[in-house]
């Protein structure tokens, strides 16, 4: 029977707030309102004693069904599983539940999504692969076609130099190279044994993080599956559809290089070991009803293996998606009968959240390959107003990518370039999707279709450029963890393909702290956090807070802030990760904003080391002019005129710097300005002039 009861406001226990919130604020509305139950909760009643149930993550969506409403089934429940255990006919009954569960799941991917406001870094929710389980007889006869039956392979064991251990959880990678270059040389074969439990794969892009998964990983599974063990099955979750997809083509490639042929059998086989989803369904399956939950149930059990990719997921979206600590709490659960693989080459921020949540990782299942940028030639900060003018003076046939923070940032690029550049978003941005988000047209096979190509985040993540063409990268982002992203999306071929890294310069805006661009970032934070702020605050400040305005206006801030979202079936619901990672960016903002020299502030944070100095971007026109005018006397007006002539010194509304203004600018060039005074008796007498001099 199902029924449907008034939620209460319940006070939260300390394990559950510990599990839950960690050392965050928890919210005054009790845990049936951060679950997003209220006003409604559904409760399943099950006769434990009719028939065999059996929950995903160990039931422990039941357990917290029990501490909101007083009820023991949970209890029962564990005690169903010890003294019925299942007999080989309900397990055979199991195996074809999870199939008719699978085909649910895939009709359920068919059909349209609902509705939904997304900020422009959210991931579409994709479907999850089609699993058709073959018969034993199919399958000893692919074994007997494919390759002959053997005894499995030794493991081999990797010496203990070979495993870098993380230590301190954030701490700098070694400076020294490793001897292993790739994660498949690094991990061996190791992974057979790893058992249930968490391990890291703490590895720079282009160390072969998702090879390892695809062939190494998966290609065992598939000779296991082939000998009759079924048991090793691979589940692997990535944050975004253009991920997803890439991932599918490169499943598809390795099975055609390891059959030969298009054969439906052999695809059938590398479909079964290894599926493909993103973060954004397992959470559509964890926040679901009944019906999503089997289907969540019969997923997991079919997976032993599950790989979380480019898991910095929760440090960089949750601020942009109000679900993301239902894929966290879900697969720090299945640790506990997974093995949970989490991998990342910017994961500094997400380490220490899965220590905070889930406690600590053994050193001994810590893996660390850094990031290294010997394709970096040079790198340089240039200031944002300079940027059109850098890449108008580009060599010819050298392509720019340029990561921009907004869809509005490619509009505005857009009117400037046209057609002769591509122009790339998330299929998300309410705004910009219909003319920006076809991935088509601007790359394929991971080259780079026109010389410059403007985007933003959605493509900082998991995709990797090989093309020999592209030859600078412009990053136009303030957060550290973008900005690395981004660093990473070129996947150099050898040492000849180099390319040369811009910074954008914030302190370069006029006003720096003030009107500067991280301003407009810093309003957009502010705007997220304080609806979320309010409703932690307590009952009474957060009816303050929905009384401050009018309701319409209050439901819009609501809707935008994106880690608090309400509605009239679930009421209020937070997210914890989205909180953490706002206040996060908001405290770090500042402590940049704060500081009068930005590339410090720059390399205070920076989740990478080029090994190199960032310089300044200096134009050569301008810098012969001023080294010819050297220790030369001339009027102030005058040489402000000559060098804002150049036009690389913006006005604001319509004023030229002062002196001070201008040797903020020259400071990179190695020259300022002075003052000085004609003191000889002539028509200047007591005129004051500026000259130039070496800094």
């Amino acid at each position: 029977m199902c029924i449907k009861s008034p939620a209460p406001i319940i006070p939260q226990n300390e394990a559950i707030d510990q599990f839950f919130w960690g050392n965050a604020n928890k919210p005054a509305h009790g845990l049936a309102g951060w679950l997003g139950c209220a006003p409604y909760i559904i409760i399943e009643d099950i006769n434990m004693s009719d028939e065999k149930t059996r929950w995903p993550f160990g039931g422990f969506f039941l357990k917290l069904s029990d501490e909101q409403n007083g009820t023991h089934e949970y209890e029962e429940y564990l005690r169903n599983c010890k003294e019925n255990p299942l007999t080989e006919e309900e397990q055979q009954e199991w195996t074809e539940s999870a199939r008719a569960a699978i085909a649910e799941l895939e009709q359920l991917n068919a059909e349209p999504e609902p509705t939904r406001q997304a900020a422009e870094p959210e991931a579409e929710a994709e479907g999850i692969s089609s699993l058709q389980t073959p018969e034993p007889a199919e399958l000893q006869e692919m074994c007997c076609t494919v390759q002959e039956t053997e005894d499995a392979p030794e493991v081999e064991v990797v010496p203990a130099e070979a495993i870098v251990p993380l230590g301190q959880i954030g701490g700098d990678a070694p400076a020294e190279k490793e001897r292993w270059a790739y994660a498949s040389e690094l991990i061996g074969d190791a992974f057979q044994n790893w058992g249930d439990g968490r391990v890291l794969l703490d590895m720079g892009t282009g160390r072969g993080k998702s090879e390892f998964v695809i062939r190494k990983m998966a290609g065992w599974a598939v000779d296991q599956f082939l000998k009759g063990n079924y048991d090793n099955r691979i589940l692997m979750i990535c944050p975004l559809t253009l991920l997803h997809e890439d991932l599918e083509k490169r499943r598809r490639a390795e099975y055609l290089m390891v059959f030969g042929d298009d054969s439906e059998e052999g695809w059938d086989l590398y479909k079964e070991v290894l599926t493909v989803i993103t973060y954004q369904k397992l959470e559509q399956l964890c926040k679901g009803d009944v019906s999503d939950q089997r289907i969540l149930q019969e997923l997991l059990d079919r997976h032993r293996i599950i790989i979380a990719d480019e898991c910095h997921y929760w440090s960089e979206f949750s601020a942009f998606n109000i679900n993301t600590h239902y894929s966290l709490d879900a697969l720090l659960q299945a640790e506990k009968d997974h093995t949970v693989v989490y991998m990342s080459a910017t994961g500094r921020d997400t380490w220490k959240l899965l220590e905070e949540k889930g406690g600590p990782t053994q050193s001994e299942r810590i893996y660390r390959l850094p990031q290294y940028y010997e394709y970096v030639k040079a790198a340089y900060f240039y200031a944002r107003h300079n940027l059109v003018t850098i890449l108008k003076r580009l060599p010819a046939g050298e392509k720019a990518i340029v990561f921009m923070e907004l869809g509005d940032d490619l509009a505005e690029m857009e009117k400037i370039f046209g057609d002769t550049a591509a122009y790339y978003c998330s299929p998300f941005n309410e705004r910009y999707r219909k003319k920006y988000s076809d991935f088509s047209v601007c790359v394929k096979d991971g080259q780079q279709l026109k010389d410059i190509l403007f985007t933003t985040k959605a493509m900082g993540v998991g995709i990797g450029l090989k093309d020999r063409g592209v030859k600078h990268i412009f990053i136009d982002q303030w957060n550290p963890l973008e900005i690395a992203q981004s660093l990473g999306r070129k996947r150099s071929l050898d040492a000849d393909d180099t390319c040369t890294v811009y910074f954008r310069d914030y302190s370069l805006d006029w006003y720096w702290g003030t009107n500067s661009g991280l301003k407009r970032f810093r309003g957009m934070l502010l705007n997220k956090y304080l609806p979320a702020q309010a409703y932690m605050a307590g009952e009474e400040e957060f009816n303050k807070y929905l009384h401050s305005d009018n309701p319409e206006v209050i439901q819009k801030k609501i809707d935008k802030s994106k880690i608090l979202e309400h509605n009239v079936v679930n009421g209020y619901h937070i997210n914890p990760l989205g909180v953490q990672q706002v206040e996060h960016d908001i405290e770090m903002l500042y402590d940049i904003m704060s500081s009068t020299n930005y590339p410090e502030s720059f390399m205070k944070y920076a989740m990478f080391n080029l090994h190199q100095p960032i310089k300044a971007y200096r134009f050569k026109d301008l810098e012969d002019w001023l080294y010819a005018h050297l220790n030369q006397p001339m009027d102030s007006e005058e040489m402000t005129e000559k060098i804002m002539s150049f036009g690389y010194i913006e006005k604001y509304q319509g004023r030229e710097p002062g002196q001070m203004g201008l040797n903020k600018f020259l400071l990179c060039y190695g020259v300022k300005i002075i003052s000085d005074r004609e003191n000889k008796r002539n028509e200047n007498r007591n005129k004051t002039f500026w000259i130039l001099i070496k800094q």
